[in-house]
């Protein structure tokens, strides 16, 4: 009976071991949008039209501060903070923006940040564990953009981001468990 139980406590053995991967911790991190993914939002900013598009079309685009957040509403001054550095004539800008400047506190801004990232810990289950090797893979999106309007109509438009966050970290501890232990010990004598 004893070699029955050894055999049976091997089987699960390695079938637990060979699940172990499975066991390492995820993390997603989305930052609340309306757009489904990277190339949505960019077609919805592409529909915002300098001259033409009006407030609350922009907010129906989906870039309202108040009802679907993740936005930053500016003032004239953080336009100016934003857009005129020291060193640049303001002739040099675009005519939008100089229209907000020559226009003050008619002239509001609006932007956006919208991220999507998930994060899997990736690798062996016991170097993770133990601490020897922690490896994580990030995928995801993001997608900035900032929108300037003056008397309620868009003059300005600038967006940027990163369509395609393909990320792999790496952290490699050679005493595992022990590799944290001096900065732990130091801090429970202060």
């Amino acid at each position: 009976m004893t070699r029955l139980w050894r055999e049976a406590v091997v089987v699960v053995t390695l079938v637990w071991l060979s699940g172990c991967g499975s066991l390492l911790p995820s993390e997603r991190a989305e930052v609340q949008s309306p757009f489904i993914d990277y190339l949505d939002a960019e077609m919805r900013y592409s529909q915002a039209v300098n001259g033409m598009t009006s407030r609350s079309e922009l907010f129906s685009l989906g870039f309202d501060p108040l009802t679907q957040g993740n936005g930053k509403m500016l003032s004239f001054i953080d336009v100016r903070l934003m857009f005129v550095q020291p060193n640049i004539p303001i002739n040099y800008l675009p005519d939008g923006l100089v229209r907000c400047l020559e226009a003050k506190d008619r002239c509001v801004g609006y932007a956006f940040e919208f991220t999507k990232t998930d994060t899997q810990r990736v690798g062996s289950f016991w170097a993770d564990v133990f601490n020897f090797r922690k490896q994580r893979a990030i995928q995801g999106w993001s997608f900035r953009a900032v929108f300037v309007l003056v008397d309620d109509v868009l003059v300005h438009k600038v967006s940027n981001g990163e369509p395609n966050i393909r990320h792999f970290e790496v952290k490699r501890n050679p005493l595992g468990p022990l590799q944290g232990a001096g900065e732990y010990f130091s801090d429970q004598l202060k």
